[in-house]
């Protein structure tokens, strides 16, 4: 069989994701989401049922395609597919054409950023510019500074920007609902290449909690060996991890293992190995 040009290929993976996790798809799926005509999108549900013979058969009652308990063509990331499912990852012009079941995903109550603040500092990271903004921080409030944004990190619970501080002459996170005006005005001769900390990959082994009443079912919960897990993450990013997964990093493991099943056992070897004061304090 000749291989599908991407933009079908898209469609036939829609009629696997479709028939994988909502057990059932139809003619109207397709014309639907992507806008083609009910002879399209036979068309592309007969090369489908072709790739993939025992995925697919057909339900008079229904009048649509149902799961023949067959095995995928296609890899599927579960991460993926669940945040889509209860309506978090799906992109599309119109959300209403994107498949659902019912499902809740924290979301953030942070301020709404603004579409072209994103996209100016977005292209900024991308074409290598520095910025001049306006940025509020709890210690100085609102300040004029010049930036040069290079990534962008997500702790779990909202975006920051990691940038070069050219007033400080040092590489540091901002968060992105802080910004406020922001102007790209001329090519950065700065990169990542150059921040020590962003560059500085360091390895976390993490235990169930000391004092766990059933610390199996921790190591289960996060696909522990011998009872431990080993993370790999870059320096800058190590405060964040510990706090969003509600870590107990304490040098004693003095903190409550009902709400932090996690321990970090490799303490010390963080601190020599350069990950950052603020990371490792209460």
């Amino acid at each position: 069989m000749n291989l599908p040009r991407d933009i079908q290929r898209e469609r036939l993976y829609y009629i696997e994701f479709l028939a994988l996790f909502s057990g059932q798809v139809s003619r109207k799926d397709l014309t639907g989401r992507f806008g083609i005509s009910e002879p399209a999108a036979t068309k592309d549900l007969s090369m489908y049922a072709e790739m993939a013979p025992s995925m697919l058969r057909y339900d008079l009652r229904r009048k649509c395609y149902v799961y023949d308990d067959g095995h995928p063509y296609f890899d599927h990331d579960v991460e993926q597919a669940l945040h889509a499912l209860a309506g978090d990852g799906a992109v599309d012009f119109d959300p209403s054409r994107t498949k659902r079941i019912p499902g809740w995903v924290s979301t953030s109550i942070k301020r709404q950023v603004p579409l072209e603040l994103a996209a100016t500092l977005t292209r900024s990271i991308d074409q290598h510019q520095w910025v001049r903004v306006e940025y509020s921080s709890l210690t100085t409030g609102t300040q004029l500074r010049k930036l040069s944004p290079l990534a962008l990190v997500n702790d779990g619970l909202r975006w920051h920007i990691r940038c070069y501080d050219h007033e400080h002459e040092e590489f540091r996170d901002f968060g992105l609902t802080r910004f406020g005006r922001v102007t790209a005005t001329g090519n950065s001769e700065v990169g990542l290449s150059k921040d020590r900390d962003w560059n500085n990959e360091v390895v976390r082994q993490l235990s169930p909690h000391p004092k766990a009443l059933h610390p199996e079912t921790t190591a289960a919960d996060y696909d522990m060996n011998d009872g431990a897990k080993t993370v790999k993450l870059r320096a800058c990013l190590v405060g964040y991890f510990l706090r969003h997964w509600h870590v107990d990093f304490s040098p004693d493991a003095s903190g409550n293992p009902r709400a932090q099943q996690l321990y970090l056992s490799n303490r010390q070897y963080l601190r020599e190995a350069g990950v950052p004061d603020w990371a490792l304090q209460p």
